[in-house]
């Protein structure tokens, strides 16, 4: 069972990747990138230098990029890539429609971004509220370069303790979920927000909460802002008793920014009806 999981989150990350050879990026794979035939060449992302004392395994990290400013400016002048793989990275991402208009910027036409983001609902984010195209707009006019206090704080304050079989049981009341940190969870959550902040540090957090559904409303809305330059490739909703759901975003060829934003806006459509279905075909299943 889990072999075939991870065929198919390989198969989802590698969405219309071109063979036999292609340029890539890969964004925070850590010790974990991506496996890729022989032919495609990948430069790896993170928001910071590999750490000292890194195992053999982890990537070598050519750029160093935190979602801020342009990627197109530290990327080798003029090189442009056919696709880009981001596993569970863009929830720690601060200002996350500027990072994906940044890597949209680098891609070729007809190049993808291949995404796999946690559902909330199956983590330990289970009890915060879905993020909201306010707080997008907020992190892209100010270009956050690293959380910023509120995304920390709630990042702390809120995780709960989870049993994820029991949440897709609809078992656990969300209301009543036991915070990590207990009754000093604010406590906590507050004076670790001033020693980072005092500090000056970059310290990674969950600065974006998403279910599928809320994820396609926020994309609909950016795009209707003009804010969000992709149209979607694939959707992948989240498997029964697993936590991750997967987007494929392509570059398209279309030019007409009017005609793309119809071309999006109609694909959500399409996308939210078919995630509603699968939503309640997914809760049928764990529950059998």
């Amino acid at each position: 069972m889990q072999i075939r999981a991870n065929d198919a989150c390989l198969a989802r990350l590698t969405h219309n990747i071109p063979l036999p050879e292609a340029r890539g990026l890969e964004f925070g794979a850590g010790n974990a990138p991506t496996l890729l035939p022989e032919g495609h060449w990948v430069e790896y992302v993170d928001y910071h230098a590999q750490p000292e004392g890194a195992d053999a395994g982890w990537a070598p990290i050519d750029h160093v990029w935190a979602g801020a400013g342009s990627l197109a400016a530290i990327c080798p002048a003029g090189r442009t890539y056919r696709f880009a793989i981001a596993a569970q990275v863009a929830q720690y991402v601060p200002n996350l429609l500027g990072w994906l208009r940044g890597i949209f910027d680098v891609l070729e036409t007809g190049g993808v971004l291949n995404l796999s983001l946690p559902d909330h609902r199956f983590t330990v984010d289970c009890n915060r509220r879905p993020s909201t195209i306010a707080e997008a707009v907020e992190a892209f006019m100010l270009d956050f370069s690293r959380p910023s206090p509120r995304q920390f704080f709630e990042h702390i304050a809120v995780a709960g303790k989870i049993d994820r079989p029991a949440l897709w049981r609809e078992e656990t009341v969300l209301a009543e979920m036991l915070r990590l940190d207990g009754q000093s969870a604010l406590d906590v959550a507050y004076r670790q927000c001033q020693q980072i902040f005092a500090s000056d540090r970059y310290v990674p957090c969950h600065c974006w909460v998403f279910s599928p559904l809320s994820f396609l409303s926020l994309i609909e809305e950016a795009t209707r802002l003009g804010l969000f330059p992709f149209v979607f490739n694939q959707f992948c909703m989240t498997e029964p008793g697993d936590f991750r759901f997967f987007a494929s975003l392509r570059r398209d060829s279309e030019t007409d920014p009017d005609r793309r934003m119809c071309m999006q806006l109609d694909a959500i459509a399409y996308l939210r009806n078919v995630a509603e279905r699968q939503v309640q075909r997914a809760r049928q299943t764990a529950q059998a």
